[in-house]
């Protein structure tokens, strides 16, 4: 399965490369044919900053509401890491590439 490149058309693009070209102000992956480089689109970075919204308020709320270990590695850790993972699928298989706007340096 691969994705489209938004330069050339051509499906060149493999979830793993997208999942790793970053959000809009990344300099985002290369596609081997024509070697434009695209991005995650709008989508994937709204989604992406509810789920680490979420992770984010869960952290706070068991800092002050939990007081075990245990609590804090359930409430607290695992959401962190679950927000990762669901970001990292996320940006692999869903949302669509757009041209990145940040230049090469």
């Amino acid at each position: 399965m691969k994705f489209t490149c938004p330069h050339c058309g051509e499906k060149t693009i493999s979830p793993w490369h997208k999942a790793r070209a970053g959000g809009m102000s990344s300099s985002g992956a290369h596609c081997p044919s024509c070697g434009g480089r695209c991005v995650n689109g709008k989508l994937n970075l709204i989604v992406n900053s509810v789920l680490s919204g979420i992770a984010c308020i869960m952290v706070f709320a068991t800092y002050f509401l939990h007081q075990t270990k245990m609590q804090l590695l359930l409430f607290a850790v695992i959401p962190m890491i679950a927000a990762w993972v669901l970001n990292f699928v996320f940006n692999m298989f869903f949302g669509e590439l757009i041209p990145a706007m940040k230049r090469e340096r």
